[in-house]
Formats: structure tokens, C-alpha cells, sequence
């Protein structure tokens, strides 16, 4: 099993509608070949539930369940590469569940204004989103990280379905709570009212750049690191294969 690993907090922000808070394209152009799953300090690399991989805490290597010999120059680089992977899935976690809490509240305050007229359907939304992103706490957390099932996830037709759905009803009933009352105030000369609206949607418009752009940036400086952290995990993943030949066919990030 290959799957490419995104940025989880990019994925995350632009799947839930938070894309809003930043306009960077931030990815990890790697592959991840394996679930990871973390058992106290224990590792174990699986494809398909089938463990391919295990380092236990004290540096120890089994291979499809064979137990490897390790020199002490290899042992202490399987520990350098083990230490990063131990790293990544609490870091990955951290920065999902911020992008997701950020999402959920850009969400509200957008059905708060698109939908103040229907507050029991704007609740109704709100709470559709949070069911649909507390979906991807199945495939991340401290203990394990599921890959491939986050790129399904998102990438999933039920999911694009549902979200589809989700924007389809917040826009006709705002058009049909507003732009027709809106284009018969024009059509009679009430510019107040026309006027009123607009400065109602433009203020939206800034109130939402500014409570998001910069809680977004900083998602976006701990996404980036989540990606250097990928990336030396690779490197220390080279360098242990260098020592060790046998680790190159179970190698977890390729590209």
C-alpha cells in the first residue's frame, strides 16, 4: 500500500471550508507505505494489518517477525529514525485537530451570517461539519496514523457528496431569505436597504480575514514543520539502509 501523504492541516482546512484563513499551497510530496501504529514506545509499520515492521523501545528490529541482528553503530540509527516517527504522529495530530477546530469555527461564524434568520438551520449545519471532520480522528491520533484512509477520506466521493450538499443548502436559502428582498429593494429605490446589505457583507467579508488569515498562518508554519519532520525521517530512513541493506524493501516514506 502507497499513499501520499498531504499536509494534514491544509487537507483538513480546505476539505471543511476553513481555506479562507490562508492561501498557501502547502504539501509533502512523499509517500507513506505503511499504517503506523505507536504502543507505548513500540512501533509497528503494517500494510493491510499485516505487520511488516516492528521497533520495540529498546532499539530492537523484527522483520515480517523475525528478529534482526543489529551492530551498535546500526541500533543507535534505528533509534535516531524511530525517535522522528515516535514524533510525527502526536505533531500530526496536533495540527489536525487545530486546522479542524479552526474549520468548525469558520463554519459557524459563515452560517451565522448566511443563515441569522434561520438559526436552527445554521445549527443544523454546523453540526452536520462537525460529524463530517470528527471523521478523520479514525485514521490520526497519538497512538496511530492511517495514511491511506486520510486520502480516501478526503478524497472519497461521499465526502466531496456531502459537503457539496452542505454548501448546495446554505446558498439557496440564502438566496431565498435575501437576494429576492434585496433586488426588490433596488427595483423600488430603497438604497438604504441595498446599502444596508452590502456594508452587512462586506464587514463579513473583513471580520473573517482578519479573525482567520493569522490563526491560519500559524497552522500553516506548524503544517510546514510537520513536513520538514517527514522529511527527516527519510533522510534518517537513508541512512539506515545505508548501514542496514536488509530495511530498504521496508522502507516507510518513499517517493
Amino acid at each position: 500500500m502507497k499513499s501520499k501523504l498531504k499536509t494534514i492541516a491544509l487537507s483538513v482546512m480546505l476539505a471543511t471550508g476553513a481555506g479562507v484563513a490562508s492561501a498557501h499551497n502547502v504539501s509533502c510530496d512523499v509517500d507513506m507505505a505503511y499504517d503506523i501504529d505507536l504502543d507505548g514506545q513500540k512501533i509497528t509499520l503494517s500494510d493491510n494489518k499485516a505487520e511488516k515492521v516492528v521497533i520495540t523501545g529498546s532499539n530492537e528490529l523484527y522483520l515480517n517477525g523475525d528478529k534482526q541482528s543489529l551492530s551498535s553503530e546500526q541500533r543507535e540509527l534505528l533509534g535516531a529514525y524511530a525517535k522522528d516517527i515516535r514524533e510525527l504522529l502526536p505533531a500530526a495530530t496536533e495540527v489536525a485537530e487545530e486546522a479542524t477546530s479552526l474549520a468548525l469555527e469558520a463554519v459557524r461564524d459563515v452560517t451565522a451570517t448566511l443563515l441569522h434568520d434561520n438559526p436552527e438551520k445554521a445549527e443544523k449545519f454546523v453540526s452536520r461539519v462537525d460529524s463530517i471532520a470528527a471523521g478523520i480522528k479514525q485514521h490520526i491520533s497519538d497512538n496511530h496514523l492511517r495514511p491511506n484512509g486520510i486520502e480516501e477520506y478526503f478524497e472519497g466521493s461521499e465526502f466531496e457528496k456531502e459537503f457539496e450538499e452542505l454548501i448546495e443548502d446554505t446558498v439557496v436559502d440564502f438566496v431565498q431569505g435575501n437576494i429576492g428582498e434585496i433586488v426588490a429593494a433596488a427595483m423600488r429605490g430603497d438604497d438604504d436597504k441595498v446599502n444596508t446589505f452590502e456594508k452587512r457583507m462586506e464587514k463579513f467579508g473583513e471580520e473573517m480575514e482578519t479573525k482567520f488569515e493569522a490563526k491560519g498562518e500559524l497552522i500553516e508554519k506548524k503544517a510546514e514543520a510537520l513536513c520538514q519532520l517527514v522529511e527527516q525521517i527519510d533522510e534518517k530512513e537513508d541512512v539506515f539502509v545505508k548501514a542496514f541493506d536488509k530495511y530498504e524493501k521496508y522502507q516507510l516514506v518513499t517517493e
